[in-house]
């Protein structure tokens, strides 16, 4: 089994509080992966997998400093800021990891990938590499170089469908801190195709919290336009982490 799996920012962080780790959820996400690398060993299988995580309460209130009119600003020290501090929150997810016995390893975007107007260059020999040693690839939103002299905010929200079209896994997921895409009622939208994709992004709207990446409108339109099938789920709830990973589509919204 090969999964890629993006956890949100808001699942491991408390965005309003910088630079702040829910660490209750950090260890429950890790036993979860473990328990699914357990599952599919005793059934004589692998799961492969590459992990991306977002900039939760480090990346997005450091990269705001720096933005002035839609635009970054000063970015001969805000190119190293931001880096510096997604390296830390990267690097606390990975130890975790590590005690779980989870060989993650750390893959920095601003240092390879770059928006060539909106088409992302993003070379994944280095990964497919690590994922044929059975590594784990823990991929971070991050600072990234755009068209000429521009800068843009390289999300996990680009990672996951972009990787998945590249990579072809068997399953890709999204565990974000809602049940999935709701509706005007807050319903959960079971399934958005081409039959109702017009409607959902009429009534998507930006995340209210300090989020400098597009919320649920890049989501889904990021793995709509790319034409991969990504599950968005509620990855604060105990087991869905685990869920996903042995393929259990019932948890959230499928996006085909």
């Amino acid at each position: 089994m090969f999964a890629i799996l993006k956890i949100g920012g808001s699942v491991l962080c408390n965005k309003d509080i910088p630079y702040s780790i829910k660490w209750d959820n950090l260890e429950r996400v890790a036993r979860e992966i473990r328990e699914a690398m357990d599952y599919y060993l005793n059934k004589g299988e692998e799961l492969k997998l590459v992990l991306i995580h977002g900039g939760g309460s480090f990346g997005h209130p450091v990269a705001k400093r720096y933005i002035k009119n839609g635009r970054f600003e000063n970015m001969d020290s805000g190119f190293w800021e931001i880096q510096k501090v997604m390296r830390r929150f990267n690097t606390l997810l990975i130890d975790v990891l590590h005690e779980y016995g989870i060989p993650g390893v750390s893959i920095q975007p601003s240092s390879f990938v770059a928006f060539r107007g909106e088409r992302i260059h993003f070379d994944t020999y280095v990964i497919e590499g690590m994922l044929k040693r059975r590594l784990v690839p823990v991929i971070h939103g991050d600072i990234v170089i755009s068209n000429e002299e521009d800068y843009k905010i390289f999300s996990g929200d680009h990672a996951l469908p972009y990787l998945s079209k590249k990579l072809k896994p068997d399953i890709s997921l999204h565990a974000s801190d809602v049940d999935g895409v709701l509706d005007p009622k807050g319903r959960v939208i079971k399934s958005i195709n081409s039959e109702n994709i017009e409607e959902v992004i009429n009534y998507l709207k930006p995340s209210k919290k300090n989020d400098v990446t597009g919320g649920m409108y890049l989501k889904v339109m990021e793995a709509y336009r790319l034409g991969v099938k990504v599950l968005i789920f509620n990855g604060n709830k105990r087991g869905n982490i685990y869920r996903g990973l042995i393929g259990d589509y019932t948890i959230g919204t499928s996006i085909n």
